[in-house]
């Protein structure tokens, strides 16, 4: 896919985007947003092959005149268009980002004002709220929403997204996973003065909100600027109209409310990222005082439980992007080339390294240094830059060839994590432990797959001998191939 001459400043204009590339279709038919939409996402998503994965708009949804788009930002080559760049540039671009922030400019008039309810009119069920886990979830989520607080005595807002339960019309379920999470800290110094807390939720944002809403950064940095940085423009904000926060101006729908101290009620079970679900517990509760939608507007979520989806992918690159800033500006650490994710690692537990072959001896210690930094990752696998990093054949290729798992893999204790996992679960009950909220209690290991010494020839044919080869290719009249990097990588 090629990148578009300019990022995208609303969702429509995406949509559009990939309706001209091939990479969206539309369903006409008429489809239970309960039990049948995110069934037939699935399917789409497991078997089709990742380089084809393609969205979907659904726009006959049982009871409701909106549509529902789902899988938008996969595969990798969609996100980063997504942006206006390319997949080899998008950790770069995700480090500009963070490195020259734009501030969000404040427009009076907002394409999401068009329609506004509030006051008993202020109904969420107007929306057409799937269920992501059908038979397992306690009701429709918000997956894909933006919920925007802000630091009641500093002013600054955070945007992050968190799952979002729907308890009834007027109500919303606010989990956060951990006190640590910055929005919960917000709730816990509004709940501190003893005033309730404003929040906003914006679904079907612009993609670069939506991308800034999943990073990992410190306390105190309002993700609408990063937005801007990975829109290379001003995201266009406007004030709420019952809550003083501003909020994407071109957004889909924006459901803005107010958490009253102490107000919670039971929220999930639901499936989360890692692929299993989680249990019910006491979550605050937003109490819905207005909802802000555009003129036909379309409702975004995130198919986000057993991975691979889009969601994971955009979990991933807030990951990603924010952690190479970090090493590559922050901590200016040599040798490295570039960072992945393991597929199907839900965009965090496995991380991969890629090394300078110059600096091969130093990746342990490269490895140490992210493992400080604990962005909740379970593995470190670190490579030689002849590894590519994104072809999982050559990665498990190196880790049978070039670990001794005695000399090669390191173990780190007292790591914490925010997935409640069975490893998790199994670490709780052997320690005679009782599970509460995250981060839980969990271990990590640097595995050094980099050569220690030099290694025989590759049993593949000397370069020449492949390139010649392939320079025949079309006179040999067989099918057109595309040359995987790997080898281009290995010769």
């Amino acid at each position: 896919m090629s990148a578009p001459a300019a990022p995208f400043l609303d969702l429509g204009s995406f949509l559009k985007f990939l309706d001209s590339s091939g990479r969206l279709l539309r369903v006409k038919a008429a489809v239970d947003k309960d039990t049948e939409l995110a069934c037939i996402a699935r399917w789409a998503m497991e078997s089709t092959p990742r380089d084809q994965a393609y969205g979907i708009v659904f726009e006959n949804i049982r009871g409701f005149d909106a549509p529902v788009a789902v899988n938008l930002f996969a595969p990798h080559a969609t996100y980063a268009a997504a942006l206006g760049t390319t997949t080899d540039r998008l950790l770069e671009h995700w480090s500009n980002a963070v490195a020259r922030p734009i501030v969000p400019v404040e427009v009076g008039d907002a394409p999401v004002h068009a329609v506004v309810r509030e006051g008993d009119a202020a109904d969420v069920n107007v929306l057409p709220i799937p269920t992501w886990t059908p038979g397992r979830d306690a009701g429709p989520y918000l997956s894909a929403g933006i919920v925007i607080t802000k630091d009641p005595d500093a002013g600054i807002q955070n945007v992050a997204t968190y799952r979002i339960q729907v308890h009834d019309g007027r109500r919303l379920g606010l989990f956060f996973g951990s006190h640590l999470q910055h929005g919960a800290m917000h709730v816990a110094r509004w709940t501190q003065r003893g005033e309730p807390t404003p929040v906003a939720i914006a679904v079907g944002a612009p993609p670069a909100v939506n991308f800034a809403a999943a990073a990992k950064t410190r306390y105190g940095v309002d993700e609408m600027t990063i937005a801007g940085g990975l829109a290379g423009a001003p995201i266009e904000v406007v004030r709420g109209r019952t809550v003083d926060l501003l909020v994407p101006a071109r957004a889909e729908c924006v459901i803005e409310g107010f958490i009253a101290p102490g107000n919670v009620a039971v929220e999930g079970p639901f499936g989360e990222a890692l692929g299993y679900m989680n249990d019910a517990a006491p979550a605050p509760v937003v109490d819905v005082t207005a909802v802000c939608l555009r003129e036909h507007a379309i409702h975004h979520g995130y198919v986000q439980q057993l991975p691979p989806s889009d969601g994971h992918i955009v979990m991933e690159m807030g990951i990603l992007g924010p952690l190479w800033y970090y090493l590559t500006h922050g901590l200016r650490l040599k040798g490295l080339r570039d960072l992945a994710i393991a597929p199907g690692s839900a965009g965090v537990a496995t991380l991969l390294v890629q090394v300078e072959r110059e600096r091969a001896n130093d990746a342990a210690s490269i490895g140490r240094t992210i493992a400080k930094l604990n962005f909740g990752q379970k593995f470190i696998c670190l490579f030689d830059d002849d590894i590519d990093l994104r072809d999982p054949e050559t990665v498990n290729w190196a880790l049978s060839a070039r670990v001794d798992p005695h000399r090669d893999i390191q173990t780190v204790d007292g790591i914490s994590t925010f997935q409640l996992d069975p490893s998790v679960l199994a670490r709780a009950a052997a320690d005679g432990r009782t599970l509460d909220a995250a981060p839980y209690s969990s271990s990590l290991a640097i595995i050094d797959a980099t050569l220690k010494r030099p290694a025989p020839d590759l049993s593949l044919p000397t370069a020449t001998h492949m390139q010649t080869a392939l320079a025949r290719w079309h006179e040999l009249g067989l099918p057109a191939i595309i040359p995987r990097p790997r080898l281009q990588r290995l010769l």
